[in-house]
């Protein structure tokens, strides 16, 4: 099962709108940059409930991202606004007993329906490769974003504690 299909690659790009709406597609080659700035400008609570690189990230870990696209092990989106990321969404681990699902949206964008409009998408994808169920980890105290993903059809099915001590939920959603 690989991301690389025309059907996958071409089936979630949204053309920007008359309104300037971001337009959403895939991380691309040459994306690097552009990536590290939107992740290490990510606000203090985002970042509190967004880390899948660590505290801040650097070219390399970008890079090695968009070189795991392009081979089709992974599959990341981003909305675009002027050239800069101001959403990013991915579906990791896709050959695991666990597909991992993560999103993020820069704060001024936050409310007009990005991080909704990336998630379709994304699960538009999990499901035409074939995915059964894909995961998440929320920190309890993000509703806005449980909110989202539960009208995505992703449903509570763990609590922990992790290891920057914050408490968490394990979400999944089957297909």
């Amino acid at each position: 099962m690989c991301f690389d299909s025309a059907e996958i690659q071409n089936s979630h790009i949204r053309d920007p709108f008359v309104d300037g709406t971001p337009r959403i597609r895939r991380l691309a080659p040459g994306d690097a940059p552009a990536l590290v700035a939107f992740y290490n400008r990510l606000s203090a609570p985002s970042k509190r409930t967004f880390r899948p690189l660590g505290p801040v990230t650097v070219p390399e870990k970008c890079a090695a991202i968009i070189r795991d696209n392009s081979a089709g092990t992974k599959f990341d989106l981003v909305a675009v606004d002027d050239r800069a990321i101001v959403g990013w969404s991915f579906l990791w681990n896709r050959d695991t007993d666990e597909p991992t699902f993560g999103l993020a949206v820069a704060d001024a964008f936050h409310g007009q329906g990005l991080g909704t409009a990336l998630i379709t998408h994304i699960m538009d994808v999990a499901r035409k490769v074939g995915l059964s169920t894909i995961y998440l980890t929320v920190v309890t105290d993000n509703a806005v974003a449980q909110h989202i993903y539960k009208k995505q059809g992703f449903v509570k099915y763990a609590e922990f504690t992790g290891d920057d001590g914050l408490p968490y939920f394990r979400m999944a959603r089957r297909f």
